[in-house]
């Protein structure tokens, strides 16, 4: 497995994965417009957002993202469906987070939706530990926060 930044070229494959349902249902709900994927998703808000695609020996798999905005900094990840239930997410997840933590990266964040049992234990198995719901935004979404070992759940 490795990283790398992703580019306009990748545009059209990021789509692809968003346009599964197994995909987009943890990934804002519906399918991106390639328009959307190149101004988010392609190198786009350097440096403050770095998108990166997920590689294994067969190919491009899936897409994580660390941002900062002012103190708070955080990731979200996707993979394609058919890289999913490997145990792919928390090993990319897992190297990410440590990486940016030895970079000097603090508290950082991920918000999967509390009902969704699978995201919230891949997470986990990241090390990242619930700190806190977001009551009255309605948003659904857990706060994790990463701590810099290995959990289980």
């Amino acid at each position: 497995m490795r990283l790398r930044l992703s580019g306009p070229a990748d545009a059209a494959t990021i789509t692809g994965w968003l346009d599964d349902e197994r995909v987009h249902r943890g990934w804002g709900g519906a399918p991106v417009p390639i328009e959307d994927v190149r101004a988010k998703y392609t190198g786009a808000r350097l440096p403050d957002v770095v998108v990166h695609l997920v590689e294994t020996a067969d190919g491009p798999v899936g897409l994580v993202q660390a941002w900062h905005d002012g103190d708070r900094c955080g990731l979200d990840m996707f993979l394609a469906a058919h890289a999913q239930g490997r145990g792919l997410g928390p090993a990319v997840a897992r190297a990410l987070a440590a990486e940016l933590t030895r970079r000097g990266w603090r508290d950082l964040t991920v918000d999967p939706a509390a009902d969704d049992l699978r995201a919230v234990r891949a997470w986990r198995r990241a090390g990242f530990v619930p700190v806190a719901g977001r009551p009255g935004d309605g948003s659904g979404e857990l706060l994790m926060v990463y701590a810099g070992e290995f959990t289980t759940g």
